[in-house]
């Protein structure tokens, strides 16, 4: 086995090399790989001698040759092309050629300025791409004219328009790879895998696409597979695309495929972030089965003799979009964190073996992110929405800011939106779809009427879903028509906002449960309601009402959270608390300490029964009636202890014995 360590000595190598010969790049920079013509028997390899410091080459020509495998060195261009297409590295005309565990590369920097093409494979048959990387350039890998090709392992990272196009295939595995991070300029239509028969003399047949992941990164914008025949003459034929993931922003095709015979669409996950473009499975003029797939949507256009079924389309399943815990993550979503699971039914992508049944690339990498900790499981946000100088921010992890049509000069003052019949804020459909199908919720929001004998009218609500409204007599209403079409309505007795101040409003919904509505922290309405909210259909969220008259006033502060809260957490959410477990006897207390709403002292004293004190909150100030320290007990405490000696401190149905006085002396800590 020849070591070189220089240009001249690689080739020499190269000219004086027979059938199984190994070249040894020593570390260091070469010139370039040139072979033509080279023929051997049987295979001739060159790599590096060091894979710990592997060895550099400007440029990777090989023409009309055969039986020859690159390994485990870089290939970095010396100097930048001046055309914008430029090929950087040429395979013309042979075969038998793999290139294995080689790093190709335009350069550093931003993306968007890259100029070239990585790699160009042209003609021959039997050719390997396997463990390799190309990053920086326009177009990442060319390929056409190759009768069975494999793409297998590779990493395609941080390109400009293209990680890959293909023509003229015959026999072509593309396997367990990952694509990630395309910066496209001037309208450039951005591609993971492309395929194409423009300026072709044949489409091309025999393709399999399986076990990818298709990641937006960084970038600023990707597209799954696109295929598309622009002569609308040369079908693809025989098309494979199973198990891949593919998760973008901004952009519409996860998987578009066009005038295809005999196509196999199935199990593949194809989603995005949460926006006005909705990442689909696209299919025109195409014969086959799309199955077993979970994707935003599925459009299906002059296709006929086409089989579906088992496929999950998030817009129309929002409760199973929000189980997708990395759906909003961008750049920071992982693959665990993409695909979704269930032991009852399994559809999409999973990590597992690639398509010979080795270890796919991604195994280690999903393992680490399941083993790794996981944070603290709280109610999920799904909206949280406020109103500044700046306009409407939704603060969770959603970002369903989005709104139908732009707010008017004045529309907020003093943190609220201001609304009235003919005035309010619809949100996007598009950028909102977690606040559908929900089983169990809490809304909470603040609101003020403008004035005592003000208009009243709906607050806010999805049309033909459900709303709030307020009534002339400062009651308030919650109507809900469920998902099987049954409309029920509660209606709440002492609520009595006649008032012009800040009210904090809060509905807590579990289907088959008790519903309630609170005004303040306290409960004013409750009813038995079921079934899930409607999925997603014509309207938005709807700030105000779209067609019936609205109450007038403002509303500031919406919250919505994918869970029924307890009366407890409400009070804490009114106190401005991070709720991020079932509240406890001891956090209600606090929570009613801190905003003044019980009854004072003397009060609790002369009573043996503090179920009163959490119904029907007193707005008497405590603070004249705590002590200082632990060791001298408040009177509140000492209230508190003797009530739960009696037995009789409850809530509603909910037993409260666990204030024993040694916690109660804990909560004096609290007060002083």
């Amino acid at each position: 086995m020849p070591v070189v360590n220089n240009q001249a000595a690689l080739d020499a190598a190269i000219k004086n090399a027979k059938s199984g010969d190994v070249i040894l790049l020593a570390p260091g920079t070469y010139s370039s790989i040139t072979m033509t013509a080279i023929n051997p028997a049987s295979n001739i390899t060159i790599q590096s001698l060091d894979t710990n410091n592997k060895a550099t080459v400007g440029t990777v020509w090989l023409t009309s040759s055969s039986n020859i495998t690159l390994k485990d060195f870089n290939v970095v261009r010396p100097t930048r092309p001046t055309d914008e297409f430029a090929t950087a590295n040429r395979v013309l005309s042979s075969s038998n050629i793999t290139i294995d565990g080689v790093h190709f590369s335009g350069g550093t920097g931003d993306p968007s300025d890259a100029l070239g093409n990585g790699l160009a494979i042209r003609g021959g048959t039997n050719n390997k791409l396997i463990n390799s990387t190309i990053d920086h350039f326009v177009i990442g890998l060319d390929v056409r004219g190759v009768d069975t090709m494999l793409v297998r392992g590779n990493n395609f990272l941080d390109n400009r328009r293209d990680h890959s196009n293909y023509s003229e295939m015959t026999n072509v595995v593309i396997d367990d790879n990952r694509y990630e991070g395309l910066y496209p300029i001037n309208g450039e239509h951005p591609d993971a895998i492309q395929f194409m028969t423009m300026g072709r003399a044949y489409g091309s047949s025999n393709i399999s696409i399986t076990n990818n992941v298709v990641l937006q990164g960084d970038g600023r914008g990707t597209q799954g597979f696109y295929m598309q025949d622009e002569v609308g003459t040369m079908p693809f034929k025989n098309v494979t695309i199973d198990n891949n993931l593919i998760y973008l922003s901004g952009m519409y095709h996860g998987i578009n495929l066009e005038n295809t015979q005999g196509a196999k669409i199935t199990n593949n996950t194809i989603t995005s972030v949460s926006d006005e473009k909705s990442t689909w499975i696209r299919v025109e003029n195409v014969t086959g089965t799309v199955s077993n797939n979970l994707t935003d949507q599925i459009i299906m256009e002059g296709t006929n003799n086409l089989t579906t079924n088992q496929n999950i389309e998030l817009v129309k399943n929002p409760e199973i979009m929000r189980q997708i815990t990395d759906l909003n993550k961008g750049s920071k979503a992982t693959i665990a964190g993409l695909t979704y699971n269930n032991a009852a039914f399994s559809v999409g992508y999973h990590t597992g073996k690639n398509l010979v049944g080795a270890a796919s690339q991604f195994t280690k990498e999903v393992a680490a992110q399941l083993a790794a900790p996981k944070p603290a499981v709280v109610p999920r946000l799904l909206l949280d929405l406020s109103f500044s100088a700046k306009g409407v921010v939704d603060s969770s992890e959603w970002s369903a800011d989005e709104t139908v049509n732009p707010l008017g000069t004045g529309a907020i003052n003093n943190g609220m939106l201001s609304v009235k019949t003919g005035s309010g804020m619809e949100l996007s459909r598009g950028t909102s779809r977690q606040l559908y199908g929900l089983s169990a919720f809490t809304l909470n929001f603040d609101m003020k009427r403008d004035g005592q004998t003000a208009p009243a009218g709906q607050i806010l609500g999805i049309y033909k879903s459900w709303n709030i409204a307020l009534r002339a007599d400062g009651e308030l209403t919650f109507t809900m028509t469920n998902d099987a079409g049954v409309t029920s309505t509660m209606t709440t007795s002492g609520a009595k906002i006649t008032d012009t101040s800040v009210h904090k409003i809060a509905l807590s919904y579990q289907s088959g449960g008790i519903s309630t509505l609170y005004v303040d922290g306290k409960a004013v309405g409750s009813a038995k309601m079921s079934g899930s909210t409607r999925q997603q259909e014509y309207w938005g969220l709807y700030v105000g009402s779209p067609f019936t008259a609205a109450f007038s006033g403002g509303v500031g502060d919406v919250e919505m959270r994918e869970t029924a809260f307890s009366q407890a957490q409400i009070l804490a959410l009114n106190a401005g608390s991070t709720v991020s477990k079932p509240a406890t006897a001891a956090d209600t207390l606090k929570v009613m300490v801190a905003k003044g709403v019980a009854d004072t002292a003397a009060t609790l004293a002369g009573s043996t029964a503090w179920g009163g004190a959490m119904a029907s909150p007193a707005t008497l100030s405590l603070t004249s009636a705590f002590g200082t320290t632990g060791s001298s007990p408040s009177p509140l405490a000492t209230a508190l202890a003797t009530a739960s000696a009696n037995g009789s401190l409850y809530q509603a149905t909910s037993a409260f014995s666990m204030l024993t006085t040694p916690r109660l002396a804990s909560l004096d800590l609290y007060h002083g």
